[in-house]
This record gives C-alpha cells, sequence and structure tokens, in this order.
C-alpha cells in the first residue's frame, strides 16, 4: 500500500496512461511508484505497494527494463533483485517512439493503402454502388489525410525528441 497521496496520485496517473495508448495499466503504476522511489524497490515490493500479483509485476518490469525505463540494480548485502526508474524521460519517449509509435504508423499507412485498393474492386464488381464508394472514398480521404498529417509532424518530433 502506498501512504503517500502524492505518490498514489502519479502512480494511477503512470497507470491511466498507459492504458489510454493500449498497455496494462500495471506498466505505468510500476513506472510511476519507481519514479518517486527514492530507493529501488524488489518485485516484493512492487506487489505489495500496488497490490498488484507478482506475475504482472515481473511482466512489467520486464518490459520496462526493455525499453530501457527501468534498470535493475544490485544492492549489497541483499541477494533479491532490485528496480529503480530511468528518469531520463527523454530518452524513454525516445525509444518508446521509435519502438511503439512509429511502427504502428507505418502499418496503418499499409493498411490505408491496401483498404483503398479493395473499396476499388469494391465498386468494380459492383460490392458497391457509386454513392456508396463515393461515401466510403471522402471517409478514407479523410484518414489520409489525418495520416499525411501526421507523416508532417513526425520529423519534427523526432528531432525534438
Amino acid at each position: 500500500m502506498i501512504r503517500s497521496k502524492a505518490r498514489q496520485a502519479f502512480v494511477e496517473a503512470g497507470g491511466n496512461f498507459c492504458r489510454k495508448v493500449g498497455l496494462p495499466k500495471s506498466i505505468g503504476q510500476i513506472y510511476g511508484l519507481l519514479f518517486l522511489s527514492h530507493k529501488p524497490l524488489t518485485l516484493e515490493d512492487i506487489t505489495q505497494m500496488l497490490e498488484i500479483s507478482k506475475a504482472s509485476a515481473s511482466v512489467g518490469t520486464r518490459q520496462l527494463i526493455a525499453w530501457g525505463a527501468v534498470r535493475q540494480v544490485w544492492v549489497p548485502g541483499n541477494r533479491r533483485d532490485h528496480f529503480e526508474a530511468v528518469p531520463e524521460l527523454r530518452q524513454i519517449v525516445r525509444r518508446a517512439y521509435a519502438e511503439f509509435l512509429r511502427p504502428r504508423l507505418d502499418a496503418s499507412e499499409k493498411r490505408h493503402a491496401r483498404l483503398e485498393s479493395i473499396l476499388e474492386e469494391d465498386l468494380g464488381a459492383g460490392r458497391l454502388t457509386p454513392e456508396e464508394h463515393d461515401f466510403c472514398a471522402s471517409r478514407l480521404q479523410r484518414v489520409g489525410r489525418l495520416q499525411e498529417q501526421l507523416r508532417t509532424v513526425v520529423p519534427l518530433v523526432e528531432q525534438y525528441l
């Protein structure tokens, strides 16, 4: 259990952020807990303080280590694994962007192109009326414009990070 209301709020904010971007809530909670912890914590500490299963804590810490957001540290006189947050948020965001967001943007563009092709096939095969086709095409064009805008912003984001 976390005694500090401020720490609890930070942990919950991290969990909610991860949940909103499609990641397990526990990953954000673990990072938030470690980020505001003045000393490295064991897996047992994490499970007790967050009231999550050992499996969730283990999977979450391994994922955070893979992203470079958490590191495993040695504590003299203690054989258990200890973890601490990497406080360089820019590095973490840069890596998450490169490994998580950018590949999804690339895949989204490929799906969009495929959808446009299928839409034309549907029109040619008579599976859509011209009106239905035009409606769907206009909606797909909106998606395409958004993807173009994101492609314009992506180099700026990469430069900033």
